[in-house]
């Protein structure tokens, strides 16, 4: 069947499942129904590989050395605070950490080129946690040739001609964030930019919850912010368990008030 819509995810910090979107695609699927989703080509962004490998050896080298109490805590911080550390470090170097999951970026949009007709093809991306700061990096340099788009860079892509539009996101309709942590990257800067819209129907849905410490509205982190972001969409994300403490940063892909709105825009997609 041909596929009218893309639709990406991209996992956030921390040790990850390769099959993390489960919940979410299960969700959609039983929201939507088969007719809507048959017609959606669904693409994983797993940036990990890029991270887990290194992080796992750190990890067993640690617990094995000496005891240590809150071992589930200390993994948490481990895998999550790694991750941040890493993926800005030296980013502009040919072959970075920063550079390879860029590159995991781009394998993964041809592999869903490869099963559309055209390149002018609505795109809607969910970004959780890091992923949003990955995202945001990743389209920010599409649009400023940084990068991996950098001209002579070593690490510039290798695709053809007649892709470049859909693999610099020139389609994307709707970006939704969720525990978005792009503030703890920012908050330095004197002059905060966001990304320019990549499209005039693009709209960025940003969805935090109060007790969530690693996400954060958008809105009022800079003029550019507040233009660029449609809403700052405050939910009471997770289980009973959940939403009322910090662990409601894990709750957003499963919970209606984030599904629902999700279902609604993807529908409206579909002709």
């Amino acid at each position: 069947m041909t596929k009218e819509l893309v639709f990406i995810t991209i996992h956030g910090m921390g040790e990850t499942e390769k099959e993390y979107y489960l919940g979410l695609k299960q969700a959609l699927e039983k929201q939507l129904g088969e007719e809507i989703w048959s017609k959606v080509h669904f693409e994983p962004i797993y940036y990990q590989t890029a991270l887990q490998h290194y992080q796992h050896s750190v990890w067993e080298n640690m617990r094995h050395s000496t005891p240590l109490a809150w071992q589930d805590l200390r993994k948490f911080m481990l895998f999550g605070f790694s991750d941040v550390s890493t993926l800005e470090h030296r980013a502009t170097d040919d072959g970075s950490v920063y550079k390879k999951i860029q590159k995991i970026i781009i394998y993964s949009l041809q592999v869903a080129r490869k099963e559309l007709e055209t390149n002018n093809i609505p795109i809607v991306i969910v970004a959780h946690s890091l992923g949003c700061q990955v995202i945001s990096n990743y389209l920010w340099d599409a649009q400023n040739n940084k990068g991996i788009w950098q001209t002579g860079s070593l690490d510039y892509p290798d695709f053809k001609s007649e892709q470049e539009d859909f693999l610099k996101l020139k389609s994307l309709k709707y970006l939704f964030t969720t525990g978005c942590n792009i503030p703890l990257f920012v908050a330095g800067f004197a002059d905060i930019k966001a990304i320019p819209k990549p499209n005039a129907d693009f709209k960025w849905l940003n969805y935090y919850d109060k007790d969530d410490v690693l996400g954060w509205p958008l809105k009022p982190l800079s003029p550019s912010y507040d233009l660029v972001v449609e809403q700052d969409i405050e939910i009471d994300s997770g289980n009973i368990w959940q939403s009322w403490n910090p662990q409601s940063h894990d709750g957003y892909w499963t919970d209606e008030e984030f599904i629902n709105p999700l279902s609604q825009v993807i529908h409206s997609l579909i002709n």
